[in-house]
């Protein structure tokens, strides 16, 4: 057949050429995933429709508890700290309500005294709660608030100091330069362009002796006034004192 096929092209006659048998081969375009990525850039693995793990909760062991003992005291710890934090506020609450109602009387009965008593007692119908007034300040940003109220004379001099803190971020210092950067310091830091691994914590605190001294160098109204200024750190004791 492929003889008389050749003969016939020979002769030019192409009109009957009998079709020679071939091997018939399933040819399908190339999958993306099949094809060879180009070298370079980033090299991805396709998962197609491979599940994907979701965000969930860590999935810890769970004790077997065939009995329920364990569940029973889970549930109760749930439900007593939710009791606990509600508790919890509303005590914070009553005792800052109480504190602010008794900070008025505390300046006034002090007034010109030497020495201060601690604490305001309280009493109800289940005991005697005692608010104490410590000799204890939060630090302030500056000095803006009490100048307002006192004048920046010798008074504040008198009551009030810079407070500060260096701290130095070893996490910000090449290893093999810390203990030098520590022997150096800020001359160091300048030297070796690490200042931003130094950390200064500036404020304004009152001296020890402000606690006294403004009982008889301040008035009422300006110790109340410094109370939004300066709040003075207070303390609800119950404990001993009951019934």
């Amino acid at each position: 057949m492929q003889t008389t096929n050749l003969n016939r092209i020979a002769r030019g006659d192409v009109s009957e050429l009998v079709p020679l048998p071939t091997t018939h081969r399933s040819i399908t375009p190339a999958t993306a995933d099949a094809v060879a990525k180009p070298r370079g850039g980033l090299k991805k693995v396709s998962f197609g429709a491979v599940a994907k793990p979701k965000d969930t909760k860590t999935a810890y062991p769970v004790l077997p508890d065939e009995n329920g003992q364990a569940g029973e005291i889970a549930a109760r710890i749930i439900e007593r700290q939710e009791q606990f934090e509600a508790l919890e506020g509303a005590l914070k609450t009553d005792k800052a309500e109480l504190k602010q109602i008794c900070t008025p009387f505390y300046f006034e009965v002090n007034r010109s005294r030497r020495e201060i008593p601690s604490s305001i007692a309280v009493n109800s119908l289940n005991g005697e709660v005692l608010v104490t007034f410590q000799n204890r300040y939060s630090l302030l940003p500056d000095e803006a608030g009490v100048v307002a109220i006192i004048g920046d004379g010798d008074l504040l001099g008198k009551c009030f100091r810079q407070s500060f803190e260096v701290k130095i971020k070893s996490d910000k210092l090449a290893d093999d330069k810390q203990q030098e950067f520590i022997e150096r310091l800020q001359a160091l830091a300048v030297e070796l362009g690490c200042m931003d691994a130094i950390e200064v914590k500036e404020g304004v605190k009152p001296t020890k002796e402000f606690h006294e001294a403004r009982h008889t160098d301040l008035t009422v109204e300006q110790n109340l006034q410094l109370e939004q200024a300066c709040p003075i750190i207070a303390q609800i004791k119950t404990k001993g004192r009951r019934v």
